[in-house]
């Protein structure tokens, strides 16, 4: 007798072979799936508009900081003629883009602020209503006077009655022992901020003479630091002083006047590394000088340029003008004062 298997159900075959178990209808699987993945994708987009659009935002950022930092410095750096609002304007308007909204303020006599807001467009977010992001960017720059020098420093100190603010036109007469004084400067390698203690190069004519052209390195120099000063030394002939480049005694050969006592140098193939002509020179500004040999404090730093000279040996006679211009800060810094000339200035961005 044959036997005869029969299948009621085709599901069983299905179960038999596969282990195959049908829970429901996959239109209903699929219909649970299409929301979550439509939630996934706006998820996702808006995911990728805040790292595109946030990231177009830092770029924006980043060029409203240096449009607002630029300003300020050229604003700070104009504060001693007085124009310091219309050159950072002008300064904003040609590194800023349209749209662009810039404010600016002075504070303490000193110190420029500079704030610079952008709209930022917006490529992803705008589908979910954000247009633009505003980004803003302060920067705040102060001119201040410089309380360190090396390098371009005349052998000579001025006491504050000669210098006077920078009213007078002398560096040196030898004749006038107790209004100008020759000293000692501190050698290449002295730290000590003055000429009183350490190595020197002493004031002789010689050295004199490469210290006016600057072709004697020395050591730095600080507000109150002390000098060694020789009042009575013999100097070098103003023949040699008046061969120092350009050699025809005209101011305007390396500096421009830009209003209010202030200058800027004009490049020329004698300036030094650091771009400035041998006849500019810092002067140790002195509270008083001891009238023979002996020492004195500095009290400030001031620039002098060299425009004639007569004599020489104990009648030399150096004479030019009191100028003031920025340079970048090199070390400690003290106050600005409005008005003085001849301040040794420097421009730096505070925050």
């Amino acid at each position: 007798m044959k036997a005869v298997l029969v299948l009621r159900n085709p599901s069983q075959v299905l179960r038999a072979t596969f282990g195959y178990h049908r829970h429901g209808p996959l239109s209903s699987a699929a219909g649970q799936t299409l929301p979550l993945v439509v939630l996934f994708m706006g998820v996702l987009i808006a995911m990728s508009g805040l790292v595109i659009d946030l990231g177009n935002s830092y770029v924006q950022k980043r060029s409203t900081q240096n449009v607002a930092d630029a300003a300020a410095l050229a604003g700070a750096a104009t504060i001693p003629q007085g124009t310091w609002q219309t050159t950072a304007q002008q300064n904003a308007a040609s590194n800023d883009k349209p749209g662009d909204q810039v404010s600016m303020s002075l504070s303490d006599g000193d110190t420029v602020t500079v704030t610079v807001s952008r709209p930022s467009p917006t490529y992803i977010l705008g589908l979910f209503g954000v247009h633009s992001i505003t980004v803003t960017s302060t920067a705040t720059a102060q001119v201040e006077a410089l309380d360190q020098v090396a390098g371009h420093v005349a052998p000579y100190a001025v006491p504050e009655s000669s210098y006077n603010n920078g009213v007078g036109t002398t560096l040196f007469d030898q004749a006038q022992p107790g209004a100008y004084g020759t000293i000692d400067l501190p050698a290449s390698g002295n730290t000590t901020g003055g000429s009183c203690s350490g190595n020197t190069n002493m004031g002789t004519p010689t050295n004199v003479k490469d210290e006016l052209s600057d072709q004697l390195p020395s050591g730095p120099l600080v507000v109150g630091g002390c000098l060694s000063v020789k009042s009575g030394a013999s100097q070098p002939s103003a023949n040699v002083i008046n061969q120092i480049p350009p050699g025809n005694d005209l101011m305007s050969s390396d500096l421009q006047s830009i209003g209010n006592g202030q200058y800027q140098v004009i490049p020329h193939p004698w300036d030094d590394a650091n771009g400035l002509p041998p006849r500019l020179m810092y002067v140790p500004i002195v509270a008083s000088l001891p009238g023979g040999n002996g020492s004195a404090t500095i009290t400030r730093f001031a620039w002098f340029y060299v425009t004639g000279t007569s004599g020489g040996g104990s009648r030399l006679v150096i004479n030019g003008q009191w100028v003031s211009l920025p340079l970048p800060a090199t070390g400690q810094t003290s106050q600005y004062v409005p008005g003085m000339q001849g301040q040794v200035l420097t421009v730096e961005l505070t925050s």
